[in-house]
């Protein structure tokens, strides 16, 4: 702490001296001391947070593991502290509008994290945020340095990952059972990343004999510590006299997360209510589209009077279009081909879709449990690497299981999958997040309400556009979708706050939102072991298109698409209100 202070106290009189002369040269010193600010922050967060250091791809610190105990966690709330009385010093308005962003993206995550360590106490019931197989993973198999190196920095993280677990386990108090269950799934499925890959790495290494010895020791002090933690929390969980706390975080707690997640203009209860209000839309233009393909589907059946009921029927002939378990990984990888070309088509983006590096693979094990699909980033100071599109293995299912996933995500709505997770959604924001932004900040503080909203912005930009050729099916799909993430928002604020229960949710879903009983599942679970997340999709995606049509106006015949996505996309992961300033101005 003591250079921490010493550094801050020499950046504040670089400022000083540069509030002393004329205006412009006033804010070319403020903006080169913010940025040299900036870096010297960046640095001493990593070092502060080593492990979330190895997901930016910072390979400084990546030897650390960071026991999370209480002194751990007052260190923590002491380190915001204090930057944010650095950040008070700063004459904001003396800062370039670049850095205006960036400097209010630095003072939320601060007060995010002070706020999530002292008032939301997440550390106390929730299990599942203890895990280093994911960090283990990257510093495995990222390329960042030759292997022996990785394997070094792996034996020195997990030189302490016994500790870890122990005051993991120490620091729960009053549990929910959802969290505790899907920590036990993680982390035994965790024990994977130290499996027959990393032992044939080992063998592949040059690493001396003694070398090889500290890390297999070190290996197997970490997957004992893993079984142990699950064996204790299985312990819990079989544990009669166990108390476990409710997984509703209520309103008060669910409006403070929503201010520093989702970073937005509005209120939870506003949010809300454009999702009710947007859902009525969504049944009406479904009706459209079901109607006209009824003849299709049912010939000269009788149409029944109720419109959802309609399309619900027309929606189960369009479901039974899928792919098999064992076929879906390659369908997948199909789709991502041709989504590719298609935007190179219609000239959307100035993408390079033959030389990006986007993978499909099958979802790391440790990983599983949440969603069936889900987008890995090349890590933001890496550069260098692999974006994933994490898919399910769908023949580890039961066969009633995957049948109702394939169902949900039969070949139209398997497309939209695809854009969102891969081209253009998270796989491609990802990839301009990290070479096109001039800010690494607005890649290691992302704001999930902009990319969740992005890749939901995607899904119909998609159809606007062509892809599918605009037919009754691929709307329909669309439609389905558009319900989902509205859905998730009104969900996520009833479970949460309205206390709604199980049974009122799944009709909800199923009769009023067209959702199979394995998406059903799997929604209501997500909503269990998360809060607030489910809403940056609809929250952000109608702030997007709402900066589209503002943006339109305002360039007129100068308004071009591509040129639109371009200029948004190189604002990073930036709240949309930051980059409306900013496109606005």
């Amino acid at each position: 702490m003591k250079n921490i202070t010493l550094t801050i106290t020499a950046l504040l009189l670089i400022f000083t001296i540069g509030c002393n002369t004329a205006t412009q040269e006033t804010n070319n010193h403020s903006d080169k001391a913010f940025e040299t600010f900036e870096n010297v922050f960046l640095d001493a967060y990593w070092q502060q947070y080593p492990n979330l250091g190895i997901y930016a791809g910072y390979g400084k610190y990546y030897d650390k593991l960071v026991v999370p105990n209480s002194a751990a966690f007052a260190a923590n709330i002491a380190f915001s502290i204090k930057w944010l009385d650095s950040c008070n010093t700063i004459d904001y308005k003396s800062l370039s509008e670049n850095n205006k962003i960036s400097f209010n993206i630095i003072q939320n995550q601060l007060k995010s994290d002070v706020w999530y360590t002292s008032v939301f106490k997440q550390q106390e019931w929730d299990a599942s945020i203890y895990n280093i197989s994911g960090a283990c993973d990257y510093i495995i198999n990222q390329p960042y340095a030759p292997l022996n190196e990785r394997l070094k920095l792996l034996t020195g993280y997990l030189g302490n990952s016994d500790e870890y677990y122990k005051a993991a386990f120490l620091n729960l108090n009053n549990p929910t059972k959802e969290h505790t269950a899907l920590s036990i799934k993680q982390n035994t499925g965790g024990l994977d990343v130290f499996g027959t890959s990393l032992s044939d790495s080992i063998k592949a290494s040059t690493l001396t004999e003694a070398e090889k010895t500290s890390l297999q020791q070190n290996i197997a002090k970490a997957t004992n510590a893993m079984k142990g933690f699950a064996t204790s929390l299985e312990g819990l969980m079989n544990n009669k006299n166990v108390t476990f706390r409710n997984f509703r975080i209520g309103k008060k707690l669910f409006a403070e997360k929503f201010l520093y997640d989702i970073a937005a203009d509005l209120t939870p209860e506003q949010v809300y209510e454009k999702a009710v209000a947007a859902k009525q839309m969504y049944h009406q233009k479904m009706f459209t589209m079901a109607d006209k393909v009824w003849v299709k589907y049912y010939g000269t059946q009788t149409k029944p009077g109720d419109s959802l009921q309609l399309v619900q029927l027309v929606l189960n002939k369009i479901q039974l279009q899928h792919a098999k378990p064992a076929d879906f990984f390659n369908s997948i990888c199909s789709q991502v081909t041709e989504l590719k070309k298609f935007i190179l088509q219609k000239d959307l983006f100035d993408f390079d879709t033959n030389a990006a590096p986007i993978k499909v693979r099958y979802m790391p094990v440790y990983a599983r449990g949440v969603s069936s699909a889900s987008a890995d980033f090349i890590p933001p100071y890496q550069k260098q690497g692999t974006t994933f599109y994490n898919i399910d293995d769908l023949t580890l299912y039961t066969p009633e299981n995957a049948e109702s996933v394939l169902r949900e995500d039969n070949y139209y709505s398997s497309e939209l999958l695809s854009i969102h997770e891969a081209v253009p959604g998270h796989c491609m924001q990802g990839i301009y997040n990290n070479k096109k932004s001039t800010d690494v900040l607005r890649a290691v503080f992302q704001n999930g309400a902009m990319i969740e909203g992005w890749a939901v912005y995607t899904e119909a930009m998609m159809v606007e556009n062509g892809w599918g050729n605009h037919s009754p099916e691929i709307e329909l799909a669309l439609g389905t979708w558009r319900l989902r993430e509205l859905a998730n928002v009104i969900i996520d604020y009833d479970i949460q706050c309205q206390n709604k229960s199980e049974a009122a949710i799944r009709n909800f879903l199923i009769k009023e939102c067209f959702q199979t009983t394995g998406q059903v599942n799997e929604k209501y679970h997500r909503a269990t072991v998360s809060q607030v997340q489910l809403c940056s999709y609809f929250t952000g995606a109608t702030a997007i298109q709402d900066l589209r049509e503002e943006y339109k106006k305002k360039m007129g015949d100068k308004y071009s698409l591509k040129e639109f996505h371009e200029k948004f996309l190189s604002f990073g992961s930036s709240p949309v209100k930051y980059i409306r300033e900013r496109m606005l101005q």
